[in-house]
């Protein structure tokens, strides 16, 4: 079947000569150094999901091959004390440390240690440098103390988060409160400065601003205020509700806002002593007429901090509300969305599933939805009901996939937990047959686990069947799209490692852009023509955009098509598709350019 990944029920564990002869040099401080931060943690998510295969082999290189959306094969070794690796993908072609050669990197224990030098092919990899804070505070213990007051009276003249803790600190030895005038007043100012319309462009730095002022907040919090800093939270909240009318939000900066200062404001609750049934109050007024998402189920994030008369007094003043609105009043409008939430917020602090149903009873809008009533009724040990539950909302929605995982992971949970792990499987084969796709095939088979290659054969099998009635029914219809099932099963015989037949099935349905690039990449060594026919395609797509990041793609493209072409002896490929591109795009100056510099 050509390039299909080798199985075993085992894999081949790596020699005790490899792991001594570059153990260290591969340390994990070396390997995240050579990586970067993104290639090292995608390469150790990869080997935790049981990517990588090692192979035996009889020099003292570790040779795997890693699972992306094909098979890659890696090596890594040493070559004078230094670290050495390749791996067939793209990423790894400019010399770079690559995903896959992390995830294999991890088999060889991964002690933190530096290699000498460690400079392999790449660049080096040097530690920060250490005990700056120790000689700081050694500095700073041996200053005699008008030295030291002179160092901080002189920094708080210019930094006012400095001086108001400092000022915070010294109000509450003497058992007095911040002025919140003078506190309010910066707060405005932050929110609203000259009371101007805040353009996206500016946002950011109106952002950074009212983050300053948070900040002074919770550094108020800090110096013993945190019933200050209660009140100063609600208020800079209200501000922040407020600058939806007047602040280009395109970036989300308000929301994140709001969040910061909700966490504070639980945070100074639960340290300071407010008065419940006031504290009530406040909240359910901040929940029923915030635009902003802060303070919505109030009630459930705030139990300890309102007891049972501040719950019963937000109870007393929500209840009403929810009556009045009723089953009939839109269940889309923003007043029933604020209602229920602060609704649900009280079944879930009282823990309670009936008042969670009750409250959700005719708002069943999303999968999520049954999953929070689902897991209050598994909390009460009501297993059965939190079942049913599960299992009709995965009916209600089969038609959403992309929203039921979560609802199905919690359902299979359960089931296996009470030693029925045929049905959690089943759960799992049911989301593939309605909604192929690579990612619900690997859930299937991680599900299957010893069972594995049996449901492997079965998947492969019925989607091939799916797709050629698919592809049947495309043709009736004389749609040129591929299908979701065309496209699964490409996706899902590339990753199994047998490219051949996925090229087959490609051609043969169809699949999306960028498979055909993973495909071609794939095959070029072997089928250098298959290869160039998919990226001309590739070099035209790009030229279209018309931007100049693009028209180098191209470039860099063509330099592969030319290289291909000469290696396969049919050099006038790549001589008609220069022709083409400059006669077709000549008006294209930036792209001319780059030509040019390649001298063709």
């Amino acid at each position: 079947m050509g390039h299909e990944l080798p199985r075993s029920d085992e894999p081949e564990a790596v020699s005790a000569a490899v792991m001594m002869a570059l153990g260290d040099t591969f340390g994990l401080s070396v390997v995240m150094g050579l990586a970067g931060p993104r290639a090292h943690g995608r390469g150790v998510a990869y080997h935790r999901d049981g990517r990588v295969l090692a192979h035996a082999a009889d020099d003292l290189r570790l040779r795997a091959t890693v699972r992306g959306s094909v098979p890659y094969a890696v090596a890594l070794w040493v070559d004078g004390g230094e670290p050495r690796w390749s791996c067939t993908c793209p990423a790894a072609e400019d010399g770079s440390l690559c995903k896959h050669c992390v995830a294999a990197a991890q088999l060889l224990g991964g002690a933190d240690v530096v290699a000498g030098g460690g400079k392999g092919t790449q660049r080096e990899f040097r530690p920060g440098p250490i005990g700056e804070g120790k000689d700081l505070a050694g500095y700073l213990s041996g200053l005699d103390r008008e030295r030291l007051e002179a160092m901080v009276l002189e920094a708080s003249a210019s930094d006012w988060r400095l001086r108001e803790r400092l000022r915070a600190e010294a109000r509450a030895v003497r058992g007095k409160g911040p002025e919140l005038g003078t506190w309010r007043r910066r707060i405005d100012a932050a929110f609203a400065p000259n009371d101007d319309f805040v353009d996206y462009r500016e946002a950011a730095g109106w952002a950074a601003a009212v983050d300053d002022v948070i900040g002074a907040i919770e550094e108020l919090c800090d110096a013993g205020q945190p019933d200050a800093a209660t009140v100063l939270a609600e208020h800079a909240h209200r501000r922040a509700d407020e600058a939806i009318q007047y602040v280009d939000d395109s970036d989300g900066w308000l929301r994140g806002i709001s969040e910061r200062l909700s966490e504070l404001h639980r945070r100074a609750c639960a340290e300071g002593a407010p008065d419940p049934v006031e504290l009530a109050r406040r909240l359910v007024d901040l929940e029923l007429t915030s635009e902003l998402d802060g303070f919505h189920r109030a009630a459930a994030g705030y139990a300890d901090s309102l007891g049972e008369d501040g719950m019963a007094e937000y109870r007393r003043l929500v209840e009403p509300a929810w009556a009045r609105l009723g089953p009939a009043t839109d269940a889309r409008s923003s007043e029933r969305f604020r209602v229920r939430e602060a609704m649900i917020g009280l079944a879930l602090a009282s823990g309670d599933p009936e008042q969670l149903i009750e409250a959700r009873r005719h708002d069943l809008r999303t999968p999520d939805d049954y999953l929070e009533v689902a897991r209050m009724l598994a909390a009460s040990e009501r297993a059965d009901e939190a079942i049913d539950w599960a299992r009709r909302g995965l009916d209600t929605f089969a038609d959403r996939s992309s929203q039921t995982p979560p609802l199905r992971e919690f359902l299979a949970r359960i089931l296996r937990d009470r030693g029925d792990a045929a049905s959690a499987l089943d759960l799992f084969w049911d989301a593939f047959a309605r909604a192929p796709s690579l990612v619900a095939y690997r859930r299937l088979l991680e599900e299957a686990g010893g069972e594995a290659s049996v449901w492997r054969d079965r998947s492969v099998r019925a989607l091939q069947a799916r797709v050629a009635e698919a592809r049947a029914e495309d043709r009736a219809r004389r749609s040129l799209v591929p299908s979701t099932p065309a496209g699964a099963l490409v996706e899902i015989l590339a990753y199994e490692g047998d490219i051949d037949m996925a090229w087959a099935s490609a051609r043969q349905h169809g699949c999306h852009d960028g498979m055909w690039l993973t495909l071609a990449r794939a095959r070029e060594t072997t089928h250098p023509l298959d290869a160039i026919e998919v990226y001309e395609r590739e070099v035209l797509a790009q030229i279209d955009r018309k931007k100049n990041d693009a028209y180098r793609a191209a470039v860099d493209l063509m330099a592969r098509i030319r290289r291909l072409a000469d290696d396969a002896g049919q050099s006038a490929r790549f001589e008609a598709l220069l022709d083409r591109v400059r006669t077709e795009h000549k008006a294209k100056r930036s792209l001319t350019a780059l030509l040019d510099r390649k001298g063709w």
